[in-house]
């Protein structure tokens, strides 16, 4: 796979932010391991979202809440809003992930 130049300058920025400027002396089955472990946290949080939004969405639907109905509407645009920042963020993830597995070198873009 090929990354163009502005692929690797913000994938760069990915595995400077999750991995640490010091990922050029780690090992790629470290880098790779700590960027799997990040993509199974954006999951958990993807989930978590999805149960919470279930739960408000029943407690406004059944009647048990007393809140006003634009008070859902709020919440679940900020849960939508929410998933959509976890998607971009796990998608970036995956692109740092092909990035390091294709064996592109993990030298930190740094001063």
């Amino acid at each position: 796979m090929t990354f163009r130049n502005e692929d690797i300058a913000r994938i760069e920025t990915v595995l400077d932010y999750h991995v640490g400027k010091d990922r050029g002396e780690k090992p790629q089955e470290a880098v790779l391991q700590i960027l799997m472990h990040r993509k199974r946290r954006f999951f958990i949080i993807t989930i978590m979202n999805i149960l919470a939004l279930v739960f408000f969405g029943y407690w406004f639907f059944s009647g048990i809440t007393a809140l006003p109905g634009w008070i859902f509407w709020v919440l679940a645009a900020v849960f939508a809003l929410n998933l959509a920042s976890v998607a971009w963020q796990k998608r970036q993830i995956d692109d740092a992930i092909a990035y390091v597995e294709a064996g592109q070198p993990p030298s930190p873009s740094g001063p």
